[in-house]
C-alpha cells in the first residue's frame, strides 16, 4: 500500500501542473492494472493484487520563511506490517504480496481535511496503527478501487480560471479479479513491488529506485528519536535517498511506538547548511572559535581575519564529504557575492581585492563584515545541493519534469528555459559594476605586451617589469579609494544633518585628520608614475619602464610629516567613529548607506580609514620586489635603496607614535566607562592633551578581620591614581565604578617608595622597616589568613585616607612602586617651574625622638629655630627644644651642641643690632647675650649675662614697626589677650660702651641696668594666637579674626573681615571650626589665612574676587608662611606651596610630623625653617629650611 501526498505551489505555470497531472495519471495507472504471477521454489503461482489506495491529502512544506525557494512536494508512505510470503530465490529484499495479506484502508477513511493544522500527528499515528491491524488480521476481501479515484463524480471540480487548483483525477478501467484462479487480468501487467527498509518498515512502488537499496549503516544509527530539519518540520514518514552523500536525515518507526515516539522521544534539531541564513551563522561561530586559539599577522588589525584556507576548511567541515572541490569552493565564494556580503577580502589580498572572490590559500585573508556580525546575515538557498521536491525523484534517475531539478545530470534544456524564463538563477553583479577596472582583464605586465617580446624577454627583467607595473596600477587604486573616502564620506559629512552642528567639524577633524594633504601627495605622485609610464611605453614597443627610484625620492620627504601624523591618529578616529554610530542611528544610517553604493565595492567604512596605513605598510613590500630583481649594476639601484630606507624610517616612527596613541585610545575607553557615585562626581581631566596611563592592574582590599576581600581595578595616569570596581552593566558592558576619591600625584605617597621625594631623591627608598609592620607587630608579607604582599597608599590631605592594598605577588607590588616613583619623577621633570622651593638639611641625625630605641640621650622634640650670623661671619642656627637650647654652623651635624639647659623652650627670636637672643622658655621670656653661646667662639669665662624680660607670656614675637625694634609678648588674662611690647635700649652688646648692661649686679641693692624698656601697653578683648609686624602697624590673630593696631593711635584699631557684610557669609558659616592663622601684605592687599581657606582683601577689609574667590587647602595647616609670591601651608603630614595670585597648587613636600620652626618675614629673603621626621631613619629628627628656587620679584 502506498499513500500518496503532494504539496503543490500556487505559483507553478499552467505548464508545470500539467505535467504533473500526467505523471500522477500515469502513476495511478500502473497502482491499478493486472499484475503478472510468480513462481516460488515449489512451483506455486502467487498473485500479487492491489487492493485500495485513500484519498489523497495536500501537505505544503514547512519552509524557513526567511529562505525563498522553491516549494518542495513532500512524499508521504504508509507504513504497515504485512504476513506475505518472500520468495525464496530472491536476494533483493522483494517480496509479492497475497490479496489476503492486503486490507483496504478506505473502509476506514480519513477525515477530509485541507490545512496541516486541522489534523494532528496523534490522530495520524492512530490511523496508521488502525490500518496496520486491519491489515495484519485481514483474510481476504474483494478487489476494488478507491472510490475517490474510481469515481470522478465524487471530487469536486476546480474552476477553470484557476490553473494552480487540483483538478479530479482520471477513472481507470476496474481490474477483473478471479479469487479462484488467482488471476487479474488486465491489458499492461505490472509489479507492485516492496521495499524493505528494516524490520518493521515496507515501501511499495511500481517503480525501480534507490529505495531498493538496503539502508547505509551511517542511516540506521538515527532510528528512534523524532527527527527535525532546522525550521523544516520532517513527518516521521518522510523519506529521501538512505544512501545519497547530500541525504537527508530519516525516521522510522515501527506502527506500535509512532505515537509513543512523539509524546517520549527527544526531539533532535540538525541544521540545514544548504540555507544561507545557517550556513552564514555556523560559518561565523567557526571563525570565532578559529581566532580564540590563533594569530596571523593581521589579527590585531582585524581580529576575526582568516585565510581562505581557512575558509575552505570550514566549508569542507560543515557539509558532507565526496563533494567535488569546485562545489565547496563555489559555496565559499559565495559569501562573498551575497547581499549584504558574509565576508570580504582585507586589502593585504590584492588578488582577491582585483577579482573579488575568494581563493584557497593561506596568502590571501578575509575578514567578516560588519554587516553579519550585527546580525544582519544573507539569504537565500543553495539549490544545487538541496532535494528535488518532486515526490519520487531521486539521484542517479536522471531527473524529472522539475525545470531546475538537481538530479538531472546536465543543465535546464533551452526549451524549458524559454518555457520557464523566471526560473534562472540569477548572479552579482554588484562587485565587478562597482570597480574601476574590468576584473575579467588580467592587470599584469605581462598581459600587456605581445607573446614575441615575452619569449625574448628575461624572465628576471619580466618580474622586474611586473613589480613595477604592480607599483604603478596599486597607487592607481589608492589614489581611487582615497578619492572615494573624500567624495563618499569627509565632504559630505560636514554639512551632513546627522550630525549635531555644535561638533561637526570638530568630529570631521577627528576622523579624517590630514587625509586631504595625503591625497595630494600621492595625486602627484601617481601621476608622475603614470607620465613616466607612458613615456617609456613610447620610446620602445616592448613598453619597458627602466627606472622609478627618482619618482619616489622626489616625494618621499613629503610622507614623514603627512603619515606621522595620520597614521597613529587612525585608532582614535575608529574608536570616535564607533561610539557615534553607537549612540546615532542617524550616522548609523549614513555609514550604512554609503557602504551599499557600488563604488565601495562592499567594503567598510573602516577600509578607507585605515587605508593610508596599510598602504603605507605595503610600500616596502613593493619596493622590496622590485630590488630583487634589480641588477647591482642598475642605475635605479642606489635610488631604490634610499626609498627602502626612508619607507622604513617612516614606518618605524609611525608605528612608535601608534603606540602612543593606542594608550590615548586605551584612556578614552577608561573614561567612557567611568562611573561616579551618586552626588560625588570627580573632574579626572583624563581627556587633557598628553595625557598618559603608566600602569594599570588589580590590586584588593581586605576587611580588617580580612574575611572579605575585594577587587580593585586600578589605574595609575600621569597626574592620578584612581581605585576603581570592575563591573559589567545590563548590557554585559565593562564599567569602572569609582570607589574611593581619585589621589593627585602630587598628593600621593606610598610607603617605602616616594619618602625621598620631598628631599630631591627621585628613586625608590627601602631603607627601613615598613611603618605598618611596627604599627601592628606582625611582619610584612605574612598573615594568619596566608602570605600577602602589601602596598600602604596615602593619599594626603583633608579629603585623603590610607589604602592598605594588596598585590598577587611580590613582583607586582614592586612593579607598582616602581611605576608610582617613576610617575611622581616624571611630572617633576616636566614641571620643573613647580619646583620652587627645596629642602635643605640643617640637622639630620643629632636629635632623636621619643620613638627612639638604645639612644643615650633623649634630646626631646624640636620646637623651634633661628638662624643668626656669628661674629665672624659663619651661618650659624639656633636649636629649641623641650630640654634645652643647641647651637652649631648650618648644615653641620657634627658641630651642633648644647649651650644651655631649659626646660620646654617654645620661641626663639636673635636681635642683630644688639646681639641678644630672645627665649621664651616655661612661659618665662630671656634675653641672653648671643656670643657668650656662640660655640664657634673662644671664651674667657663660662659667664652667660642674661636677663628675665617677662613671665608668664604665652607667646611673643620681635621685630620692626615704625623703624623701631620691638619684643611684643602676650599674657593671657580671662578671656583677654594683654600686651606689652618691649624695646631694646641696650645698643651693641659687642661694643665696650655698653660693657655695663654685661655685668651682674654688684650688691644686694644694685641691679644691673634693664637691656629693654617698656614702649607700648594694650589689650583686645579675645583670645589670641599670634602676632604680626607690617609697616606701621601689627595684626594680631584673634578668634574673631585679624586686629589691626596702631601703636600710635591705639584708638583707631579695626577688626578684617568685616562678618556683617554678606561677602564674608562663607567665613561666617565655618562657626568656631573656622580657626585664624596669619595675615601678610600682598602688594597693594592682605591675604587672610585660616585654617580652612585664604582670600584676599584690600586695605579697606573688602572682599577681592579678582582671579579666585579663596584658596581651599588640600590639608588642615597649623602655621603658615610666606614668600611672596607662594604662600606655604605647614599640615602634620605634608606642606603645600600655592601661588597667591592664582590660587595654584603649585608644589607638595610630604613627610612625617611635619612643622613650621621659624618664620621670619623678611623684605629681601623670608626664612622658613621646619622639622619632620627623618625619611629613612624616623628615629632622628630632620631639620631642614626651605630654600626658594626662584628669583623673588622685586
Amino acid at each position: 500500500m502506498a499513500n500518496y501526498y503532494t504539496s503543490l505551489s500556487k505559483n507553478q505555470s499552467t505548464t508545470t501542473l500539467d505535467a504533473l497531472y500526467q505523471d500522477l495519471d500515469s502513476f495511478i495507472h500502473e497502482l491499478s492494472v493486472d499484475l503478472p504471477p510468480q513462481s516460488t521454489s515449489d512451483g506455486k503461482n502467487i498473485i500479487t493484487t492491489y487492493e485500495a489506495i485513500t484519498s489523497t491529502e495536500t501537505y505544503p512544506c514547512m519552509m524557513d520563511q526567511k529562505d525563498k525557494h522553491d516549494s518542495a512536494t513532500f512524499r508521504y508512505y504508509g507504513e504497515c506490517k504485512l504476513d506475505g510470503k518472500r520468495d525464496s530465490g530472491s536476494s533483493t529484499g522483494q517480496e509479492t504480496v497475497c490479496p489476503e495479506s492486503l486490507d483496504c484502508a478506505a473502509r476506514n477513511p480519513r477525515p477530509e481535511s485541507t490545512s496541516p493544522s486541522d489534523r494532528s500527528f496523534a490522530s495520524v499515528d492512530a490511523e496508521l496503527h488502525q490500518s496496520s491491524t486491519s491489515l495484519h488480521g485481514s483474510k481476504s476481501s474483494s478487489l476494488s478501487t478507491a472510490s475517490s479515484y474510481a469515481n470522478p463524480t465524487e471530487t469536486s471540480s476546480p474552476s477553470s480560471s484557476d490553473p494552480s487548483a487540483p483538478r479530479p483525477l482520471p477513472s481507470h478501467p476496474h481490474p477483473t479479479i478471479s479469487t479462484s484462479t488467482n488471476t487479474i487480468t488486465n491489458d499492461a501487467p505490472k509489479e507492485l513491488t516492496k521495499v524493505s527498509v528494516d524490520e518493521h518498515t515496507v515501501v511499495y512502488t511500481t517503480r525501480s529506485s534507490s529505495l531498493n537499496r538496503q539502508m547505509s549503516t551511517s542511516s540506521e544509527k538515527y532510528a528512534g528519536p523524532t527527527f527535525m530539519r532546522s525550521n523544516n518540520l520532517l513527518s516521521p514518514k518522510l523519506y529521501s535517498t538512505p544512501t545519497s552523500p547530500l541525504a537527508t536525515h530519516v525516521a522510522r518507526f515501527t506502527s506500535e511506538s509512532l505515537a509513543a515516539s512523539h509524546a517520549h522521544s527527544p526531539c533532535i534539531v540538525f541544521p540545514n547548511y544548504t540555507l544561507m541564513s545557517e550556513l552564514g551563522e555556523k560559518f561565523i561561530e567557526e571563525v570565532y572559535t578559529m581566532t580564540e586559539r590563533r594569530k596571523i599577522f593581521c589579527s590585531a588589525e582585524y581580529p576575526t581575519s582568516f585565510s581562505g584556507e581557512e575558509a575552505m576548511d570550514i566549508i569542507r567541515s560543515l557539509f558532507p564529504t565526496g563533494l567535488p572541490d569546485n562545489t565547496y569552493r563555489k559555496i565559499a565564494r559565495s559569501l562573498i557575492h551575497t547581499t549584504p556580503a558574509l565576508i570580504y577580502p582585507l586589502s593585504y589580498s590584492e588578488k582577491s581585492v582585483r577579482n573579488n572572490t575568494l581563493y584557497d590559500s593561506p596568502h590571501e585573508v578575509y575578514n567578516l563584515a560588519e554587516e553579519a556580525l550585527e546580525g544582519d546575515i544573507p539569504q537565500g538557498v543553495f539549490t544545487q545541493l538541496t532535494p528535488c521536491y518532486s515526490n519520487f525523484c531521486l539521484p542517479g534517475q536522471g531527473g524529472c519534469y522539475a525545470p531546475c531539478c538537481p538530479n538531472r545530470s546536465s543543465a535546464p534544456s533551452s526549451e524549458t528555459t524559454k518555457r520557464h524564463p523566471d526560473l534562472q538563477r540569477h548572479t552579482s553583479l554588484s562587485s565587478s559594476m562597482a570597480s574601476s577596472h574590468d576584473t575579467s582583464v588580467s592587470r599584469a605586465w605581462s598581459a600587456s605586451v605581445s607573446r614575441e617580446i615575452l619569449q625574448r624577454t628575461p624572465d628576471v627583467e619580466i618580474k622586474r617589469q611586473e613589480a613595477i607595473h604592480e607599483i604603478i596600477y596599486t597607487e592607481e587604486d589608492y589614489v581611487r579609494d582615497l578619492n572615494l573616502l573624500d567624495e563618499l564620506y569627509a565632504t559630505p559629512l560636514r554639512t551632513a544633518q546627522c550630525l549635531e552642528e555644535s561638533y561637526r567639524e570638530a568630529f570631521c577633524d577627528n576622523v579624517f585628520n590630514n587625509y586631504m594633504e595625503i591625497l595630494q601627495i600621492h595625486r602627484q605622485l601617481y601621476r608622475d608614475l603614470r607620465d613616466h609610464q607612458s613615456y617609456c611605453q613610447s620610446q620602445n614597443s616592448a613598453g619597458f619602464v627602466d627606472k622609478i627610484g627618482d619618482i619616489f625620492l622626489r616625494h618621499l620627504p613629503k610622507f614623514k610629516d603627512a603619515y606621522t601624523r595620520y597614521g597613529p591618529h587612525v585608532v582614535l578616529a575608529e574608536y570616535a567613529v564607533k561610539k557615534e554610530m553607537g549612540r546615532n542611528i542617524l550616522f548609523q544610517n549614513f555609514i550604512h548607506e554609503k557602504q551599499r553604493q557600488a563604488e565601495c565595492r562592499k567594503l567598510p567604512f573602516r577600509h578607507f580609514i585605515i587605508l593610508p596605513v596599510t598602504r603605507l605598510q605595503r610600500y616596502p613590500l613593493l619596493i622590496g620586489a622590485i630590488l630583487k630583481k634589480t641588477a647591482d649594476d642598475h642605475p635605479d639601484k642606489q635610488s631604490l635603496l634610499q626609498c627602502a630606507d626612508m619607507l622604513k624610517s617612516v614606518a618605524s616612527e609611525m608605528d612608535e607614535r601608534t603606540a602612543e596613541t593606542k594608550n590615548t585610545l586605551r584612556i578614552c575607553m577608561i573614561n567612557d566607562r567611568i562611573v561616579y557615585k551618586p552626588n560625588e562626581m570627580h573632574d579626572l581631566r583624563l581627556l587633557a592633551t598628553g595625557r598618559k596611563l603608566l600602569h594599570e592592574g588589580i590590586l584588593t582590599r581586605r576587611s580588617h578581620m580580612v574575611v572579605e576581600t575585594v577587587e580593585l581595578h586600578v589605574f595609575l595616569f600621569d597626574h592620578m591614581l584612581v581605585l576603581t570596581k570592575l563591573r559589567k552593566n545590563s548590557a554585559g558592558e565593562e564599567e569602572y565604578h569609582i570607589t574611593k576619591r581619585p589621589i593627585p600625584l602630587e598628593l600621593l605617597h606610598v610607603q617605602e617608595a616616594t619618602e625621598g621625594f620631598s628631599l630631591g631623591l627621585r628613586a625608590m627608598s627601602s631603607t627601613y622597616t615598613s611603618t605598618f609592620a611596627s604599627h601592628t607587630g606582625t611582619t610584612v608579607g605574612s598573615s594568619p589568613f596566608g602570605t600577602h604582599y602589601p602596598l600602604l597608599i596615602h593619599h594626603l590631605g583633608r579629603h585623603g585616607a590610607d589604602h592598605l592594598l594588596h598585590a598577587e605577588n611580590a613582583e607586582a607590588r614592586l612593579a607598582w612602586k616602581e611605576q608610582i616613583v617613576q610617575a611622581k619623577a616624571a611630572m617633576e621633570r616636566l614641571q620643573p617651574d613647580r619646583q620652587v622651593f627645596e629642602i635643605r638639611s640643617l640637622s639630620d641625625t643629632t636629635f632623636t625622638g621619643a620613638t627612639a630605641h638604645g639612644a643615650s640621650f633623649n634630646h626631646g622634640k624640636i620646637t623651634c629655630s633661628v638662624p643668626f650670623v656669628s661674629t665672624r661671619g659663619i651661618r650659624m642656627i639656633a636649636i629649641g627644644t623641650l630640654a634645652g637650647i643647641w647651637m652649631g654652623i648650618e648644615g653641620d651635624t657634627n658641630s651642633i651642641h648644647q649651650v644651655l639647659s631649659l626646660q620646654d623652650v617654645q620661641q626663639l627670636a636673635v636681635l642683630e643690632e644688639h646681639r641678644i637672643l630672645i627665649i621664651l622658655a616655661d612661659k618665662s621670656l630671656y634675653a641672653y647675650a648671643l656670643d657668650p653661646l656662640d660655640p664657634t667662639l673662644s671664651k674667657k669665662t663660662d659667664e652667660r649675662p642674661s636677663q628675665k624680660i617677662a613671665q608668664h607670656v604665652s607667646y611673643f614675637n620681635a621685630g620692626i614697626c615704625n623703624n623701631r625694634t620691638l619684643v611684643i609678648a602676650m599674657k593671657k588674662r580671662g578671656m583677654d589677650s594683654h600686651f606689652k611690647a618691649f624695646e631694646p635700649i641696650c645698643g651693641d652688646l659687642r661694643d665696650p660702651k655698653n660693657a655695663k648692661f654685661m655685668t651682674s649686679k654688684s650688691s644686694f641693692f644694685h641691679k644691673a641696668p634693664s637691656w629693654f624698656k617698656v614702649y607700648k601697653e594694650f589689650y583686645i578683648g579675645a583670645d589670641s594666637s599670634a602676632i604680626h609686624f607690617l609697616k606701621a602697624r601689627v595684626v594680631v590673630v584673634c578668634t574673631r579674626g585679624f586686629e589691626i593696631i596702631d601703636l600710635e593711635q591705639l584708638h583707631l584699631n579695626r577688626n578684617i573681615p568685616d562678618l556683617n557684610n554678606p561677602d564674608y557669609g562663607f567665613v561666617q558659616q565655618r562657626g568656631d571650626e573656622l580657626k585664624p592663622l596669619a595675615m601678610f601684605r600682598c602688594k597693594e592687599h592682605y591675604l587672610l589665612c585660616y585654617n580652612d581657606f585664604a582670600f584676599l582683601v584690600d586695605s579697606h577689609g573688602s572682599f577681592i574676587r579678582d582671579a579666585y574667590l579663596w584658596i581651599a587647602w588640600e590639608g588642615t595647616p597649623h602655621s603658615i608662611a610666606f614668600y611672596y609670591p607662594y604662600v606655604i601651608a605647614f599640615d602634620s603630614r605634608f606642606i603645600e606651596v600655592r601661588h597667591v595670585e592664582t590660587g595654584q597648587l603649585v608644589q607638595v613636600l610630604a613627610g612625617v610630623h611635619m612643622r613650621c620652626l621659624q618664620f621670619t618675614n623678611s623684605a629681601f629673603a623670608p626664612v622658613i625653617h621646619g622639622c619632620m621626621a627623618h625619611p629613612f631613619k624616623p628615629e632622628y629628627q630632620y631639620v631642614f629650611q626651605l630654600i626658594a628656587n626662584f628669583e623673588p620679584p622685586v
